[in-house]
């Protein structure tokens, strides 16, 4: 069976056009309706239904589509394992991670993994958490750095910290009682707020939090990334929700404990069970972990 021939058949289902399909696979489009046909007469059976618009799968479509996907996975993982006996040093390992994670937990497994593999390139995409999950979910990393994820069956999360939320401000904003570990968050309605973007983590559990106080955060600066808001704080501009790891970060703050229940997560390693994992992703992995662990 041609692997090219799986590809494309993929490709014109995901898309649902074969004009589509040939622009994002670089052929012509009368060309890969010719291919398509060809596979359809030697397998028996048509594999769409060319009157729907877009295009849909026959029931021997979908069929198709089931196997195909699996061989293309072996065959994709066949060649990542080989990579493993290979003494090419061309390849790149793939890296998502949150942005607030990456200088806390990546710089010293980083250079202990450069003094091993001198020449291995390493890319790091820092990414929101729903942007990295994407990349992992489409095969576009070696491995994230980021949530623990609930997929327990598809994908392998090996734990590194756990956090917890806390409240991070500046002297000004700061309880009159100095030693005091835990804040009650109402006491802060009249603050100004340095908030992360709608729709992140944080900017959903600020929200949430603020809501149980019995207020809305008067968000005074809006950030993508997180430690761009912590140097908000830190400058005075306002006060943040924020994980607790970050305070092993940015110093000059003050860290307070929030009242009540808040929201725990864990960061973990994580990575597809149904992808092999090269040699050189597992040798960072292990330095990651260990590091985690001092």
């Amino acid at each position: 069976m041609n692997y090219n021939i799986l590809r494309y058949i993929i490709t014109v289902a995901e898309e649902g056009s074969f004009t589509k399909a040939a622009k994002k696979l670089y052929i012509a489009q009368p060309s890969l309706s010719q291919i398509i046909k060809n596979e359809e007469k030697k397998l028996g059976v048509f594999l769409f239904n060319r009157s729907n618009n877009p295009i849909t799968l026959t029931d021997a479509g979908h069929e198709y589509i089931l196997w195909a996907r699996q061989i293309i996975s072996l065959y994709e993982n066949m060649e990542r394992s080989l990579q493993d006996f290979s003494k090419n040093e061309a390849s790149v390992l793939q890296i998502g991670i949150l942005p607030e994670c990456s200088a806390f937990i990546l710089p010293a497994p980083l250079k202990a993994f450069r003094e091993a593999n001198p020449k291995r390139l390493v890319q790091i995409h820092e990414l929101s958490s729903n942007d990295i999950q994407k990349l992992l979910e489409n095969s576009e990393v070696d491995f994230i750095i980021g949530l623990t994820h609930p997929d327990t069956f598809t994908y392998c999360s090996e734990p590194l910290y756990d956090e917890k939320i806390v409240l991070a401000v500046t002297p000004e904003f700061s309880p009159a009682n100095k030693d005091v570990k835990e804040v009650d968050l109402a006491d802060f309605a009249d603050a100004p707020f340095v908030m992360m973007e709608e729709g992140q983590f944080l900017y959903n559990v600020t929200h949430e939090l603020c809501k149980r106080s019995g207020y809305v955060p008067r968000a005074v600066v809006e950030c993508y990334n997180l430690e761009t808001a912590m140097h908000m704080v830190k400058a005075g501009v306002g006060i943040a929700i924020i994980p607790d790891l970050m305070s092993r970060l940015v110093g000059g703050l003050n860290y307070y404990d929030i009242k009540g229940l808040t929201p725990q997560s864990q960061i973990s390693v994580v990575y597809r069970r149904d992808r092999h994992l090269p040699k050189e992703a597992r040798e960072l992995i292990e330095l990651i972990k260990k590091n985690a662990n001092k």
